[in-house]
């Protein structure tokens, strides 16, 4: 995937780097087509959760503070690319762009790895009602914008597809959460009680 976005939303800076763990290989990918060096500027804490999941606001923004931190001598001064996997809510985001932008950064690019998260998942996924879906809600601008970013670029539904090398995607790829298109009738309500 990191290829692709590469492709897709080329941008000059002097590092590529993750937010670990869940951009890793598709910061590497991305480094590798652009040609632009690849570090680990941020350093996660393994002992933190996915903070995307927590059940409230106030432990979202807890999981940030403590999961990241990123190494001052590699990102000082410089234009770098963030590769994270998705944005959800934002929490993470804006956290650590916010912090990028205490230590000096000059600009902070992001590219994320798959298309913007605008409905909901009604089978299993732990983000059920649109209005918690911060790409929902804003436009790519709008988030750039609200993250504190130079420029945002989501990978598009295509290049997802032709990365992940899916040869139907009507037939083996649920793509709900991005364009709506849910494959298995749902009952909303029926969901909701399921789901808590």
């Amino acid at each position: 995937h990191g290829q692709r976005l590469a492709q897709e939303s080329h941008v000059d800076a002097d590092l590529v780097m993750p937010f670990p763990d869940s951009g890793n290989y598709a910061a590497i990918g991305y480094a590798r087509e652009s040609g632009i060096p690849f570090e680990m500027g941020m350093i996660r804490n393994h002992y933190v959760g996915r903070s995307f999941i927590q059940p409230t606001q106030s432990m979202r923004d807890f999981s940030v503070r403590i999961k990241l931190n990123p190494v001052r001598e590699l990102i000082k001064g410089k234009d770098i690319i963030i590769i994270e996997d998705s944005i959800i809510r934002g929490t993470t985001a804006k956290t650590r762009v916010k912090a990028l932008r205490e230590l000096g950064v000059k600009k902070v690019h992001m590219r994320i790895s798959c298309p913007p998260h605008k409905f909901p998942c009604y089978y299993g996924i732990d983000f059920s009602s649109k209005g918690e879906l911060i790409a929902a809600e804003k436009t790519v601008d709008e988030l750039r914008v609200y993250l504190g970013l130079d420029s945002l670029h989501y990978l598009s539904i295509e290049g997802m597809l032709e990365a992940s090398g899916v040869k139907n995607p009507e037939l083996n790829f649920c793509k709900a959460c991005y364009d709506g298109d849910y494959p298995v009738p749902f009952d909303p309500e029926f969901t909701k009680q399921c789901m808590g």
